[in-house]
Formats: structure tokens, sequence, C-alpha cells
């Protein structure tokens, strides 16, 4: 009886042998499998890396000497008031043709004021088309006729009236704004 206790215990203590010895393998396989998992993230993607084309420094001399002038609040807002339009459009809600022939001069009266910073200049549309066009009016100008550049008939009209903005130095078209106005055309 002696003989086969000892031979369980020694069963006993190769089993638990075996068992651990399995759980090292496990683990081992598992610290593996971790680190492959962790070097597939992040060393062996297709991404390149950059190759330096250069290793010395490519100076042109495109930097400006000294610090950075920063503009004053108040200068700042100047420059923006000057890019503000603001604009007062006085012009007459009714022009009269004496008859609908090309060239006929019409009675309207489109005026510039003076505190406009800006070069104006009216057209007239009957629909999709231009029927007059005045000339330029500068500040503290003002027009009192326009001439007839179209045949049109004679009768009442809704027209829309287009006072066009141009830059006072550099003549160029700012904007425009846009006026329903009644045309009447006698005959």
């Amino acid at each position: 009886m002696r003989r086969s206790y000892i031979q369980n215990i020694k069963s006993k203590k190769e089993q638990s042998r075996r068992k651990k010895l399995i759980i090292i393998l496990l683990m081992i396989v598992i610290v593996v499998i971790i680190f492959l998992l962790l070097r597939g993230c992040t060393g062996t993607n297709n991404i390149k890396e950059p190759v330096a084309t250069s290793i010395y420094l490519e100076d042109e001399g495109s930097s400006t000497e000294g610090e950075v002038k920063m503009k004053e609040r108040e200068e700042i807002l100047k420059e923006l008031e000057k890019q503000l339009l603001i604009v007062t459009d006085k012009l007459s809600s009714n022009i009269t043709f004496p008859s609908g022939d090309i060239g006929t001069i019409g009675e309207w009266t489109v005026e510039n004021p003076k505190e406009n910073n800006i070069i104006q200049q009216a057209e007239v549309y009957l629909e999709d088309l231009m029927i007059a066009k005045s000339t330029p009016i500068y500040p503290d100008q003002h027009i009192t006729a326009v001439e007839l550049l179209e045949v049109v008939q004679t009768g009442e009209y809704e027209v829309i009236a287009y006072i066009n903005y141009y830059d006072i130095e550099s003549k160029e078209f700012i904007s425009k704004a846009g006026y329903k106005i009644h045309l009447t055309v006698n005959q």
C-alpha cells in the first residue's frame, strides 16, 4: 500500500508539472502573438517615410529684416471705412419722353450727392432691353434729361432703372442698385 501511495503522489506531481509546462507554453505563445500583432500595427505597414532631398539649408533670403509692424486699431478702421460703400441715390420715379423715337430727349432727374465718393451712371431697362443711359455723374452733379436709345411704343410702362457705381479714381465698376420707376412715352 505504501508503494501505491508513493506512486500516486509521483503521478500527481508529474501531472502538476505537465499543467505548469502547458501553461508556460501557452503564455509564451500568447506573448509571441501579441508581439507580432503589435509589430504589424506599428512597424511593417506600407507607409514610406519621406526621403530628405537635401542635407543642407536652402537659404534664398525671402524673409524680411526686423519685427512685424502691427497696424493700430484706428488705421485698420480707416482702411475698412474706405472699403465700405455707402451711397445715397437720388432719382425721380418718373421718366417722360415726348415721343418713342430713337434720340428723343426725355425728362428724368438723377443726382449724385457730394457726400458720395463714387461715380454714378444710370441705365433704364424695359424688360431686357436697355432703352436709355445717362452720362457719368460725378459727386455733386446731376442730370435732368436722358436720351432714348431704342424705339418705344406710346404708352405707360414700369421699367427698371439701374444706378451703376464706379470707383472715382480707377473708374472700375463696383456695384449697382435697381429701382422700379414709371415710364411715359407720349405721341
